[in-house]
């Protein structure tokens, strides 16, 4: 608490009037998203600060909003010091193969620390931002007096004695990924989206799966190749399921984070093709909630055992002699509370899973999920062969490695890696230091079905494929890259709108999405922003895309014969992906944008070229379009 006593301290550590003279007497005031503004009126009455730095986007947009002059964090750290954070991330959250500490996390060959690598990841990349960003303004003003809240104050207090406290009313957030579920709905015309509780929306799907399970039970046969599908969607693979029905193979649908039926369309698909569906709940009985209690209790007792190894851990979370273990402990520690009855209930249900039926390989889309990751420990106890599905377009360059590699790209423990084509084959060999023989070329079923589609219309239409700040990188937390992010946005919403041009946003579908269609609105409400579905239809109905990112649509809309200009707004220090060395003449400058959306939309020739260049680059990244997944079951049998 701020008494009187140390203010009158602090006036004349600054001066009668409490204003600095120079660095070295200042008073900081430290702000996030966290920090409840209301705040500062009364700090101000209580003493003059000479300097407010906001740590994030929205502290840094709500001081705007009442005039409140601010430096932003970011200021204090160079392009070096952002690699640097980048590469510490991907070094601490391997936490869990520390020597010292594995055993903590090891629960029959399956390591719990490893489970959590995603959402690990995720806080602490806001975490480092914070920490590595005021470790710099501590260099700057050592001998300043830090006034904060929250985890900004618990970072202050890892470098500097000369802190301050702010009481705060506001409870703290622990909000982590997959705490929540985004639902996207179509109403005939009308496409809402909103988000619920995992915990509801795993209700939801239990009580959905009771019709599918009893409808589409799995036909085992000992003579048939049975093969588990592991949270695939039905909707993207359904040329795939559907061509089963050519084969002697038994495709089995499990998920545990997405259902294999959730409307009429993957109704209709699954109930077309030879592919059975088993679901979570239909596993567990009396005996097995025993196993996932005692289970719970094992993973509680292990991992209480770990919040005891304090200075093993102090030691590892440490940068240049500043330890910040303190500071994170809690919040590791709300995390393994909110998941450890969610890990020790799949662990067991997929156990039972691998009890129950005889599989004679498992496909799974990454190598990162919970559910995938227990999957692949159960297949390896069980002689199972795995088959890690390439499901989308990633860098392929050395600069991307290691976030390949934490997002569970590669074919780390999977037996074969199904790749598009050769340019996937090239990267897995030269960056990821895949075997050779780990690789087979199949293409992506997924597209097997995609073709252009001519759709009347009356008006252009310019479809703007939004990839927003990324949140697994310190550049997508950067504010003034969210800023620059939200100019060229602005800039290219009134570009398409001074042309008479419809606009359709199509939002990248995913949580760390920031919501930018007030703005949008702002600007025309004509223009249409949309979250959730294919991106195929909309694909076929527009006469140009542009894409902010690297991103699959870009494929997608070559696939379709549309041509894309490229607008990488945000720098991840990735390196060039071979797509955008192929076509860098459509990776274009905001300045161009209309220049080359005319060119495109009147010169035909110009337009006939550019499409002609991007076939070029299908055939040469996407081999077997149309037969992939015939060359995919085929394959899968004589593994």
């Amino acid at each position: 608490m701020i008494t009187k006593w140390k203010i009158f301290l602090l006036m004349i550590m600054t001066g009668k009037n409490g204003k600095s003279d120079n660095t070295k007497d200042s008073v900081i005031l430290l702000i996030d998203s966290d920090f409840d503004l209301s705040k500062i009126k009364t700090i101000k009455k209580d003493f003059h600060y000479n300097q407010i730095i906001s740590f994030d986007y929205n502290s840094h947009k709500n001081l705007n909003l009442e005039n409140i002059e601010h430096q932003i964090s970011d200021e204090f750290i160079t392009q070096e010091d952002t690699n640097k954070i980048q590469d510490h991330l991907y070094t601490f959250s391997k936490w869990y193969y520390e020597k010292s500490i594995r055993k903590f996390f090891m629960i029959d060959d399956l390591n719990i620390g490893q489970l959590l690598q995603e959402q690990f990841i995720d806080y602490m990349i806001k975490f480092l931002k914070k920490f590595f960003e005021f470790k710099k303004i501590y260099e700057k003003f050592p001998n300043s007096l830090f006034i904060s809240s929250g985890i900004l104050y618990e970072i202050s207090a890892i470098f500097s004695s000369n802190v301050q406290k702010i009481d705060t009313d506001v409870e703290v957030n622990y909000d982590f990924v997959h705490d929540k579920v985004r639902i996207d709905l179509n109403l005939g015309k009308n496409r809402i989206n909103f988000s619920i509780s995992s915990s509801k929306y795993k209700k939801i799907k239990h009580f959905s799966e009771k019709f599918t399970q009893s409808l589409f039970e799995p036909k085992i046969t000992s003579n048939s190749h049975n093969v588990l599908l592991v949270e695939l969607s039905t909707e993207i693979y359904q040329k795939l399921l559907e061509e089963s029905r050519n084969h002697n193979i038994n495709l089995i649908q499990f998920g545990i984070r997405r259902p294999a039926i959730w409307n009429m369309d993957t109704f209709k698909i699954i109930k077309n093709s030879k592919c059975g569906i088993i679901t979570p709940d239909s596993l567990i009985d009396s005996e097995l909630k025993i196993k996932i209690q005692e289970q719970k209790n094992l993973i509680t007792k292990q991992i209480l055992e770990l919040y005891r190894q304090d200075e093993i851990l102090s030691q590892y979370f440490s940068y240049e002699g500043y330890s910040f273990w303190c500071a994170i402990k809690p919040i590791i520690q709300k995390l393994f509370e909110k998941r450890t009855e969610h890990i020790a209930r799949d662990i067991q249900t997929i156990k039972a899973l691998f009890q129950k039926i005889t599989i004679d390989t498992a496909v799974i889309p990454s190598e990162i999920g919970i559910t995938e990751q227990i999957v692949i420990n159960e297949s390896k106890k069980h002689g199972i062969k795995l088959a890690l599905l390439q499901h989308g377009m990633y860098y392929d360059t050395k600069e991307a490695k290691e976030t390949n590699l934490s997002k569970g790209l590669y074919p780390v423990k999977s037996d074969k890696f199904l790749i598009w084509g050769k340019v996937s084959e090239s990267d897995s060999k030269n960056n990821g230091f895949i075997e050779p023989t780990k690789l087979k070329i199949i293409g992506h079923p997924g597209y097997d079905s995609w073709k252009s589609t001519s759709i009347h219309k009356d008006t252009s239409c310019v479809l703007l494929a939004l990839t927003g700040p990324e949140h697994m990188f310190i550049q997508g937390h950067q504010v003034s890259n969210i800023i620059k992010f939200e100019n060229y946005l602005e800039e290219i919403c009134k570009i398409v709108t001074a042309m008479k041009k419809k606009l359709i946003i199509k939002i990248h579908p995913s949580f760390h999405v920031f919501d930018f269609t007030e703005m949008i609105k702002k600007i025309s409400s004509d223009i249409e922003v949309i979250s959730g579905g294919s991106i195929m239809e909309l694909i076929n109905s527009c006469d140009v895309m542009i894409a902010t990112n690297y991103t699959t649509a870009i494929l997608e809309s070559y696939l379709l014969q549309k041509p894309v200009i490229c607008l990488p707004i945000i720098d991840y220090n990735l390196g060039i992906p071979t797509l955008f060395d192929f076509n860098a003449d459509m990776i274009i400058s905001i300045e161009k944008v209309q220049m080359t959306l005319e060119k495109l939309m009147c010169d035909k020739e110009f337009k006939n070229k550019t499409i002609q260049r991007q076939n070029k680059f299908v055939e040469y990244y996407l081999s077997n379009h149309g037969n992939s997944s015939k060359k995919l079951l085929e394959y899968i049998k004589t593994m």
